[in-house]
């Protein structure tokens, strides 16, 4: 266990707060005191709301400062570790956030390229599909992506702010399927529900609380909210990055390269004695932090399958150009999004739980599942 230990100068009114052990410590200040001296050594964590885009600037609401090797929007909430050089704070660990209306978690991914695509490492190998293939070179841009999936307590922030009466979220496909169909919340809403497998006769009833990912939600809702949130839906170059990228290696599993079944929710983590869930039902998001991705995004795997912007396409990566991809948006039309993400079910076999895996929305945008979520990028 680190220790966390305040302390406070009293001569000058600096307030420093220590983060970690002593090999590496990184020292909290508050922007409006990082004219005080003598200061801490770098590096240092502040934090702040963006006030400007470029130069991007964040402020405490007392003072402001300028910040370099970080993209982010003007409103969005930031916690960032760097250098200070008394004019600028140069970012060189990693950037957490809240977005929009939902004051939902984010985590900065830097720009860079990555290698998409099946590793043909270990169950990559043995579990691959030929829609998975070839590895490619894939260069992002930076940007924002949930620590979690979407919630059940912030999608009901959406809700509750007149979401479903808004069509201002909406796309028109979206608003004629919601008008069409009446929707006022997602299938499988109520906090009490009771998951059947496939023997038709197990019971498996649980509780979702506000902790739990939101599910049962169709392509159109997971889009209109983040909308609403300020944000959209990941690509799905965006979701694998996120996912799997170590910086030099792309991971078969989130959390690396050999599957562990009490990292994730899944169908064979089912002990609950033993701190898993019971099969059939999700689990609150972040519940198990050992199998974060390299980026530190929870429930890449299990919990959720989860939607992307893409359109599907099984033989896109095929179509891969010279030196790879820059910022792919996936094929321009198609019958199909994307889905990543290995969920609870009894789908959640090996084959679907890597980063790797990859495949559509069952019987299109409109369809959802009790095992269908999201997570929000920006």
């Amino acid at each position: 266990m680190h220790a966390r230990i305040v302390v406070v100068l009293a001569l000058t009114g600096l307030c420093v707060v220590v983060l970690g052990s002593a090999a590496w410590a990184v020292y909290g200040v508050r922007i409006s005191d990082l004219g005080y001296t003598p200061l801490p050594p770098n590096p240092i964590k502040v934090w702040g709301r963006v006030t400007s885009e470029s130069p991007l600037k964040i402020s405490d609401g007392k003072a402001e400062i300028v910040v370099s090797g970080l993209t982010a929007s003007v409103g969005d909430y930031v916690v960032v570790s760097g250098d200070w050089e008394g004019s600028v704070l140069t970012v060189t660990g990693p950037a957490n956030g809240y977005v929009g209306l939902g004051h939902i978690p984010l985590i900065y991914i830097p720009a860079g390229r990555f290698l998409m695509g099946n590793s043909g490492v270990g169950d990559d190998a043995v579990y691959g599909n030929s829609n998975e293939f070839p590895q490619h070179s894939v260069n992002l841009s930076g940007y924002w992506i949930g620590k979690y999936e979407v919630t059940r307590g912030e999608y009901r922030q959406f809700m509750n702010a007149g979401g479903y009466s808004n069509s201002s979220y909406w796309s028109s496909d979206g608003w004629s399927w919601r008008v069409g169909t009446g929707r006022t919340e997602p299938d499988y809403w109520a906090a009490s529900q009771d998951w059947y497998d496939g023997c038709g006769h197990c019971s498996y009833a649980f509780t979702q609380t506000d902790n739990h990912p939101v599910v049962g939600v169709s392509y159109y809702e997971a889009e209109a909210f983040c909308n609403w949130a300020g944000g959209h839906l990941p690509t799905e170059a965006q979701w694998e990055k996120a996912a799997r990228w170590t910086g030099s290696h792309p991971n078969v599993y989130p959390c690396g390269d050999t599957w562990d079944a009490e990292k994730c929710n899944n169908w064979y983590d089912h002990n609950a004695a033993g701190g898993g869930y019971e099969m059939n039902q999700t689990a609150p998001v972040g519940s198990y932090p050992s199998g974060a991705s390299p980026y530190g995004c929870q429930d890449m795997a299990g919990n959720a399958f989860e939607r992307c912007k893409d359109w599907y396409g099984y033989s896109y990566y095929s179509q891969t150009p010279p030196g790879g991809w820059s910022d792919p948006q996936g094929p321009v039309s198609g019958e199909h999004r994307v889905m990543r993400s290995g969920g609870w079910s009894y789908y959640g076999d090996l084959y679907y739980l890597r980063c790797a895996y990859r495949n559509l929305d069952g019987y299109g945008p409109s369809y959802d599942w009790y095992d269908y979520g999201f997570r929000l990028a920006r």
